[in-house]
C-alpha cells in the first residue's frame, strides 16, 4: 500500500487501483515532476495526492495499460496518429469508468472531469 497525501477515502480507491496495476505486471510511479502518463514499460505515473482528479487520472491510465496488454493499444500509433490517439483516449475513459464502478469509487465529479479532459484532445495537435 502506498501512502498518498490528501483525502483518506480517495487514498483507499487509489491504492485499490495501484493493486490492480501491479496485478497486471505494471507499476505506479508517484511524481509531481512528471505528467500523468502511461508508458509501454507498463509504468503509470500520477501525482501522490489522493483527490478525485488523480483518482480519475489513475483509472484512465490504467485503462491504457489494459488496452496495451490486450494488444489494443499501439503506442507508436498513439504518438503519431491523431485520429488513432483520440480513439484510444476514448477507450481508456470507458475502461476507467468500468474500473471505478467495479471498485465502487465515487463518480460525482466524473462527467465534468471527463468532459474537461476530452476537450484537450482536440485542443493540442502534438503529444510529447
Amino acid at each position: 500500500m502506498q501512502i498518498l497525501i490528501g483525502r483518506p477515502d480517495i487514498n483507499k480507491y487509489m491504492n485499490t487501483l495501484i493493486d490492480i496495476v501491479e496485478s497486471m505486471g505494471g507499476s505506479v510511479r508517484l511524481s509531481n515532476e512528471n505528467r500523468v502518463s502511461f508508458r509501454p514499460d507498463l509504468t503509470v505515473t500520477v501525482p501522490p495526492v489522493a483527490d478525485q482528479e488523480n483518482l480519475y487520472a489513475l483509472a484512465h491510465e490504467t485503462g491504457h495499460l489494459m488496452d496495451y496488454l490486450e494488444g489494443n493499444l499501439d503506442y507508436d500509433q498513439w504518438i503519431s496518429n491523431r485520429p488513432y490517439r483520440i480513439n484510444a483516449e476514448m477507450k481508456a475513459w470507458v475502461n476507467a469508468y468500468k474500473l471505478l464502478k467495479d471498485i465502487d469509487a465515487p463518480l460525482d465529479e466524473w462527467e465534468q472531469h471527463v468532459q474537461k479532459k476530452l476537450f484537450t484532445y482536440f485542443e493540442f495537435e502534438e503529444v510529447s
